[in-house]
């Protein structure tokens, strides 16, 4: 569940009401996530990675497709909350695994489809990186190396104030060099402006990339 409407509501009472208020609040926040995860659970899971040697980047979206194909495809295979960030170049949806909710933004860089990267739940409540982020990180972690084996690289899950702040890719935790795509798995920290208050808040959420490798004539013979 995307808690950006529950994020505007808390920051409100954050500065506004007494710090008892907000440990009970949080509580109630902590509740609102199990009960929201159990929904999720009844909800058809969304596809699972590609294997290698796919021509699909993930579900039937293949690089190089176009805006619109990226559309019609979205739309043609059941994936819900699609819309466009035309400005920054993306295609998001909703989709969904283990009880978690995950945003995925299909980047296309002159029209043309590139990678893929899927985002967790983005908060900044003092609970929200142990209970929420890590929680998602592990979920993923699983996903890959049950598809993928082992990662090439690896580490542990970071320490929040490891992580560089506004940093675009964070700590990278595992990659995965495959002969047709790389795909990592990072977490990142970064701030922005509350919408409610003016506040500047640290938020942080874990991210995950797929991006092809092309290995055409053309491209080996650049490198």
């Amino acid at each position: 569940m995307r808690f950006s409407l529950l994020s505007e509501f808390i920051t409100l009472y954050k500065f506004s009401f007494p710090f008892k208020f907000q440990v009970k609040l949080n509580f109630c926040l902590v509740a609102l996530f199990s009960f929201f995860s159990q929904l999720l659970g009844k909800l058809p899971e969304s596809p699972n990675f590609r294997e290698v040697g796919s021509e699909f980047i993930y579900g039937s979206l293949a690089k190089g497709d176009s805006r619109e194909e990226v559309l019609s495809k979205l739309r043609k295979d059941g994936f819900i909350q699609i819309y466009e960030e035309r400005e920054e170049g993306v295609v998001k949806c909703a989709i969904r695994w283990d009880g978690f909710r995950f945003e995925l933004v299909s980047k296309l860089k002159d029209g043309a489809l590139e990678l893929c990267l899927i985002e967790g739940n983005k908060g900044w409540q003092d609970f929200h990186y142990q209970e929420v982020v890590r929680e998602e990180w592990r979920s993923l972690r699983n996903r890959l190396n049950n598809s993928y084996g082992q990662p090439n690289r690896k580490k542990d899950f970071p320490e929040f104030f490891d992580i560089p702040l506004n940093d675009l890719a964070g700590v990278v935790t595992d990659v995965w060099n495959l002969n047709d795509r790389l795909v990592m798995l990072a977490v990142r920290r970064y701030e922005t402006k509350d919408c409610c208050t003016d506040q500047i808040l640290e938020f942080s959420c874990c991210t995950l990339l797929i991006k092809p490798i092309d290995k055409s004539p053309t491209s080996l013979k650049k490198k």
